[in-house]
């Protein structure tokens, strides 16, 4: 009897030990990725997980990623790439746009942060620097600081440029926004991590 016992305890202790291996490599993000964003070495790496089942949701990492492999939405530093979240460039629905942002509402923010951009447009009655009501023209949006640029006769900067993912449809208005000197402020969104 206690021969019997040792073999199954033997048995059981090396079906665990071979299930606590049953791992696969996957990609996960080693930066913030945002929509639009090429997948390669530079911005995946590979982790070990147990998956089970559920291994056909995620990037597998048997092979490196293809040359022609976008992120379709945003995937945050460490979290394992969705397959649903890849494809191609043609598949991809943002666009980057630069444009002048009033500086203090960059302050702080980072690569990938999510914003809402609101644009004061400048108001064609005036002959000064003057602007309407702020009106909310993107939700949602990740933003990338470009660069500070300096204020006028040497006075600190008043505006920086940032880099706003901007989805298709929206790219002619935001534009027209520019071309029109509008006024443009970021709002963190509560939660995003930016």
């Amino acid at each position: 009897m206690g021969v019997v016992l040792v073999l199954l305890a033997t048995a059981l202790g090396a079906r665990v030990v071979a299930s606590a291996d049953d791992t696969v490599p996957m990609y996960a993000a080693s930066t913030t990725i945002r929509p639009g964003d090429q997948l390669s070495t530079t911005n995946l790496r590979r982790v070990d997980v147990q998956l089970g089942d559920e291994t056909r949701r995620y990037l597998s990492a048997h092979t490196a990623p293809a040359p022609d492999v976008y992120a379709l939405r945003q995937v945050t530093e460490g979290e394992l790439v969705p397959a649903a979240s890849v494809g191609t460039r043609e598949q991809v629905s943002v666009q980057p746009v630069t444009v002048q942002v009033d500086a203090n509402s960059a302050v702080g923010l980072g690569a990938g942060a999510v914003v809402d951009v609101w644009v004061s447009p400048r108001d064609p009655q005036s002959t000064q620097e003057r602007y309407l009501d702020a009106v909310l023209e993107l939700e949602r949006v990740s933003v990338t600081p470009v660069t500070a640029d300096s204020g006028r006769f040497g006075a600190a900067a008043s505006t920086t440029s940032v880099q706003l993912r901007v989805p298709r449809d929206k790219v002619a208005a935001i534009i027209g926004d520019v071309d029109k000197k509008a006024r443009f402020t970021l709002v963190p969104v509560p939660g995003s991590g930016s």
